[in-house]
């Protein structure tokens, strides 16, 4: 079916549409913007220390006043991982559901069932209707977890896609009823990111906007899925889907959680490029949202 497609997105809970709500959204940067010169240094991530946080808030980010309705759909971290989480931690977003609030936390449910308290700044959002096209890149859950993928097809009542994660040919997934977020370029939580670390380029995932008096800020999860919070500043959007991109043409793509030079081959599926880096060995399939053709100040 070409064209726009529309998913009504049920509540976990009684199995009807839940009450309209979203995050409020984070302002959109263009990817061809011209941004600031960036410091040498790892901005922002000495800012926040375990010793500030709290079981909803290990981090100790700043407050993110948010409200949305029970029923509602998110990506968050489970119980285990916030209990555990410290600066550097390894975290990986899975499926949940806002079942209340308490104060300015966020009281979800997990896949297993058991509820706990989360602030607003461990969260994204899944919008209830989204309207998706073919061949456009999503936010999605596969196996509880989340996944960034391009729509495929449209089959009856499911949704066929390909996950751009992994470097790995993908076989086609078939969603029903599915958890499906909508990707546009910019500065925005889901996406993925350049981010400046002294003289490299590190690939990380935003996660969400934060508050607070001074610099803008995020908190992103870098390789391996590493909690950390770092200047705006620093940052460089990575287009969701990089288009015109010639054989030959060099650009910067991503290898073990940094980005590195490397140049186009071909592209044989929608989603993904192959590519050969440079002083490397055979050519490599990337995911959209892991390479992007100009670094500013690279």
């Amino acid at each position: 079916m070409a064209g726009a497609f529309a998913i009504a997105l049920t509540a976990a809970c009684d199995g009807s549409p839940p009450p309209s709500a979203s995050l409020p959204p984070a302002p959109v940067v263009s990817a061809s913007a011209p941004l600031q010169a960036v410091s040498a240094t790892p901005p922002g991530e000495t800012a926040l220390s375990a010793a500030s946080g709290s079981p909803s808030n290990p981090l100790g980010l700043p407050p993110l006043p948010t409200r949305l309705d029970p029923g509602k759909r998110v990506f968050t971290f489970s119980d285990r991982m916030l209990a555990a989480a410290r600066p550097g931690s390894t975290l990986v977003m899975y499926s949940a559901t806002v079942v209340g609030f308490d104060g300015d936390d966020l009281i979800i449910e997990g896949t297993g069932g058991t509820s706990y308290k989360v602030h607003p700044g461990y969260v994204i959002a899944v919008p209830d209707k989204p309207r998706i096209a073919l061949q456009a890149p999503v936010l999605t859950a596969w196996n509880g977890v989340m996944k960034h993928a391009v729509i495929h097809r449209f089959v009856k009542d499911r949704v066929g896609v390909h996950l751009t994660d992994s470097d790995k040919r993908s076989p086609e997934v078939l969603l029903k009823d599915p958890w499906i977020v909508p990707q546009v370029d910019g500065l925005v939580p889901g996406n993925f990111a350049a981010l400046q670390e002294k003289d490299t380029w590190n690939h990380v995932t935003l996660v969400s906007k934060l508050g607070g008096e001074g610099p803008k800020r995020w908190f992103v999860l870098g390789y391996g899925g590493a909690a950390k919070v770092v200047e705006e500043v620093a940052l460089r959007p990575i287009p969701v889907k990089p288009r015109n991109l010639k054989a030959g043409l060099l650009v910067w793509a991503e290898s073990v959680g940094v980005l590195r030079r490397a140049a186009v081959v071909g592209s044989d599926d929608v989603g993904f490029y192959t590519l050969k880096f440079e002083r490397a060995g055979r050519p490599v399939r990337v995911g959209w949202g892991h390479l992007v053709p100009t670094l500013d100040g690279a």
